[in-house]
Parts: structure tokens; C-alpha cells; sequence
């Protein structure tokens, strides 16, 4: 069998579909793979789940009882953890789409004592990203196997031409042929349109861009991107407090966190 053995939140499902169909030439499904709330790939027909050749696991870990055999090929889907970027968009895709229950739900296993905080739970997540091997251990190394691994990189699902890029080189692993066309295409833009991590990081990137501009512009953010604009701006300007880390309500415009950083950079001289 053909395996793929993947983390939760770095896109196994959406990458076994994509296999399959685009280089395994397994009948498509008819309905859309993206299954609401989440919009994970979670829902092809299931003349598609007869037909594929390949499929997803979270094989790595033994709470589900799945196994790698001897004759098994094995597709893993590596994801860089020490890539800020990277990370901040596999937790936040965990948080919105693991186990399909949403962010809202997610939220639900903070303890009340921090929950009902909103410095504390802001405060949460910079450490998530500020020490993410103490407080946010989601993504343990896969155990080692014996037969040659393709290793697809998770940073691969984000520009087309790298995912088709890294298609193509599974598919010669695979012995086969990759068969991109519009159809691939349009999928992937669906996919990016639904990915929570991708579409929060791009919102940061904007608005960090426009606070070091100076410019005007509304913040809008949910707790976990409060934490991570905090943890950029510690990496930028060694920021660790003030009204950024310690107010309750969030600067609602850029200019204000311009402002903050003024003062405290001002302050280092």
C-alpha cells in the first residue's frame, strides 16, 4: 500500500486526494472534498474512497492503531517547526480545523482561568510561538522506518508552482506521471481560499507591514493572531510589555502599535 503518515493540521487529506486523482489517475469525486465547518478535505464520494490507491494516517502515532508494514510505500509530510511562519499557520489550522469541531470548540479546552482573560490567554499563545517546544509539542518526530520515505514539505502547499514542483517529484518516486491541469489548479485556489492558517498569516503581514509604514489601518485580529503579532514584534523590536502584552483590550489601529513601539524603541537610546 501507499501510505501517507501525517501530522494533524499539515494537510494529509487535501494531499491524498491530490495524489491520487493527479497522479495516481483515480476517478475524482463528484462533490466538493471540502467539508464544512472546517473546510477540510474530509469529504470526497465514495467512489473515490473505492477507487484511490493511496492513503492518509496519522500513522506516527500509536493512539490510533494504525501501522506501517515491510512492503508499505511511505509519503510523510514534514513541516519545519522552527520556521516561524510555517508554524503559525499549521496552529492555526490545528485550532480551526483538527478533529472538524472548529475554533470556537478548540477554544473550549483553555482553562477557565486563563479563557476568561484576555491578556492571559493573548499572553498564551506568544508563548506558544515564543517557546514552542514547552508549550506547543504538537508536532513529534515520526518514527523511523526502514524503506526509503518521500519527504513532501509542508511550505510546498502554499505557492502552486511549488506544489506542483513537489508533485512531480513524487510522482517519479512513485514510478508514475503527474498530470496537472485546470482542474488541479482551481482546486488548489479553493484550498487556499479555505486555509485559516494561510489566510491569518497573510491579515499579520499586512498589518505588520503597515505599522512599520505608519499607515492607518483597522486591526481586526482573533487572540491567536494578537499573540502572534506580539511575537513578531518581540523578534523585530525586543518588545516584551506594556500595552500590547498587558491591556485588555487590543490596539484596534496600526498607528497606535506604531506609536508603542516608538516609545519603547525611544526608551532603549
Amino acid at each position: 500500500m501507499i501510505k501517507i503518515d501525517f501530522h494533524g493540521s499539515t494537510h494529509g487529506h487535501f494531499l491524498e486526494y491530490v495524489s491520487n486523482v493527479y497522479i495516481m489517475q483515480t476517478p475524482p469525486s463528484q462533490q466538493s472534498i471540502f467539508e464544512p465547518p472546517t473546510y477540510s478535505a474530509h469529504a470526497p464520494d465514495e467512489d473515490y474512497r473505492t477507487h484511490r490507491l493511496i492513503t492518509c494516517g496519522h500513522y506516527f502515532d500509536p493512539r490510533y492503531n494504525f501501522t506501517i508494514d515491510r512492503e508499505d510505500t511511505v509519503i510523510r509530510i514534514v513541516l519545519n517547526t522552527q520556521d516561524d511562519n510555517l508554524f503559525f499557520i499549521a496552529l492555526t489550522n490545528l485550532m480551526y480545523k483538527a478533529g472538524d469541531v472548529g475554533f470556537e470548540k478548540q477554544m473550549l479546552s483553555i482553562p477557565e482561568s486563563i479563557k476568561n482573560n484576555p491578556v492571559l490567554v493573548r499572553n498564551n499563545w506568544y508563548s506558544k510561538f515564543n517557546e514552542r517546544e514547552m508549550y506547543a509539542n504538537f508536532y513529534a518526530d515520526f518514527v523511523p522506518i526502514d524503506q526509503p520515505v518521500f519527504k513532501f514539505n509542508f511550505d510546498s502547499f502554499f505557492s502552486f508552482e511549488k506544489f506542483c514542483i513537489e508533485l512531480n517529484h513524487l510522482a517519479i518516486f512513485l514510478d508514475q506521471t503527474f498530470f496537472p491541469d485546470e482542474s488541479l489548479y482551481k482546486l488548489w485556489v479553493e484550498f487556499i481560499a479555505y486555509n485559516q492558517g494561510w489566510q491569518s498569516y497573510v491579515k499579520c503581514n499586512r498589518i505588520l507591514e503597515d505599522v512599520f509604514a505608519n499607515e492607518s489601518t483597522s486591526i481586526d485580529c482573533t487572540i491567536i493572531e494578537q499573540g502572534w503579532l506580539n511575537y513578531k514584534l518581540s523578534m523585530i523590536c525586543r518588545i516584551y510589555d506594556g500595552l500590547l502584552f498587558e491591556d485588555v483590550v487590543y490596539p484596534t489601529n496600526t498607528q497606535t502599535v506604531y506609536n508603542a513601539i516608538s516609545g519603547h524603541l525611544s526608551s532603549l537610546r
